[in-house]
């Protein structure tokens, strides 16, 4: 009995093996047709993926037709253009802003730019320009904006119609602290409030780190100012230019910079 049960079961495992090996075989023709499906569909996505590509940046639709540059007054649009390499027919897709952006940036006149893309056929450039504020003097001539930055040296038959900041020494210019451009923005903010006073300045002299002297353009006055505290000191300025009213060819000089008084020094008149 054991040994004709023992013959019933081998015929059993003889058989299962080819079952396993039939299952085996259809999932390895199921998995190579899968691989090939997707092979094929990767090749279709790839070709239409760079037919499309090619539609878009080679297509005349896309031309650029107009170059648009806003903002612009000492830069010339067609300056602009230039140095954002931009031509007319190129491709709208192929224009990478950012890039014109810096390109555009280093131009001495420009503070800010911004380049957009108008589909399907526009480039629009807006561009925000330096301001000059005063001229700073050290050694030549160099325009400085309300940002504290000198941006560009005068040029010959370049307006000249600025405060000139004076006693500034080469070695603060060229330092990355950022103090020297908040001294020198004070000043301006100094120079703006005189001028709303009705007193413009010609000068304004850094006499010390802490200390400025202002002149005037009505009257060559040297005005010790001190530093800061401006609303306070220019009321006490006035009211003293009132009191010298027509007069004020006697003014040496005039001191601030002390709280809550004037220090006036006189000319000596000739005998």
């Amino acid at each position: 009995m054991q040994l004709a049960v023992s013959r019933k079961d081998n015929r059993k495992k003889d058989r299962f093996p080819w079952r396993r090996r039939l299952a085996t075989l259809g999932v390895l023709v199921i998995c190579a047709g899968a691989v090939w499906i997707l092979y094929r569909w990767r090749e279709q996505v790839v070709s239409t993926s760079v037919a499309a590509q090619r539609f878009i940046f080679e297509n005349p639709y896309f031309a650029v037709r107009e170059i648009q540059v806003r903002g612009g007054d000492k830069v010339r649009g067609n300056e602009i253009i230039s140095m954002a390499g931009l031509r007319h027919g190129m491709n709208l897709w192929n224009i990478e802003p950012e890039k014109i952006e810096k390109k555009v940036s280093r131009h001495p006149w420009v503070r800010r730019v911004l380049v957009r893309r108008e589909f399907p056929r526009r480039v629009v450039i807006e561009v925000e320009e330096r301001r000059p504020k005063a001229i700073v003097a050290v050694g030549k001539l160099y325009y400085v904006d309300a940002d504290g930055v000198l941006f560009k040296e005068v040029a010959q038959g370049e307006n000249v119609r600025f405060p000139m900041l004076t006693g500034i020494r080469t070695e603060e210019l060229g330092s990355s602290d950022p103090a020297v451009r908040r001294r020198i923005q004070d000043a301006l903010r100094l120079g703006d409030l005189m001028a709303k006073d009705s007193h413009a300045l010609s000068e304004i002299h850094f006499d010390a780190p802490d200390r400025l002297v202002v002149y005037t353009i009505a009257h060559p006055v040297a005005i010790h100012m001190g530093w800061g505290d401006w609303e306070r000191k220019l009321q006490r300025l006035d009211r003293v230019m009132t009191l010298w009213r027509g007069k004020e060819e006697r003014l040496g000089s005039l001191d601030v910079s002390f709280q809550d008084q004037v220090v006036t020094r006189l000319r000596r008149l000739p005998q």
